[in-house]
């Protein structure tokens, strides 16, 4: 019975790992441990038929909670492949973006030298005559 709790509690943590959260799984795998505590404590005062009911709604809980973490395991990987995307996709429009402005503000620089020129040519006409 624990040998199923530890393979849950192993399955969860690899999705944690991969930045997800499963928080109801685990409050379902924490009430299906407690259970199994009942159990130990019901078989230890001598009231097998109760402790055998409990572990057996532990083994349902368990069982349940072993079925959907796979899903929760692919939410989190897809979950953590959108936000690194988003990583990527932010700094090549912010690369872009600085780009396009380096390019502007250079035109927009010779365009101002381009216009100093030309005052300097047309002040040294006007000196001359």
């Amino acid at each position: 019975m624990s040998t199923l709790s530890y393979q849950a509690f192993d399955q969860l943590a690899v999705v944690y790992s991969s930045g997800g959260t499963a928080p109801n799984l685990v409050t379902r795998l924490n009430s299906a441990l407690s259970l199994m505590e009942a159990a130990r404590v019901e078989r230890a005062q001598g009231n097998a038929s109760n402790a055998s009911a409990l572990e057996d709604q532990a083994r349902s809980i368990i069982a349940q909670v072993s079925s959907q973490i796979p899903a929760a395991q692919q939410q989190a990987v897809q979950v953590s492949n959108l936000r690194v995307e988003t990583t990527i996709a932010g700094a090549i429009f912010v690369v872009g973006l600085l780009t396009v402005c380096f390019y502007g503000c250079l035109r927009v620089w010779r365009w101002y030298e381009k216009e100093k020129v030309l005052e300097m040519r047309i002040l040294g006409e006007e000196t001359k005559n």
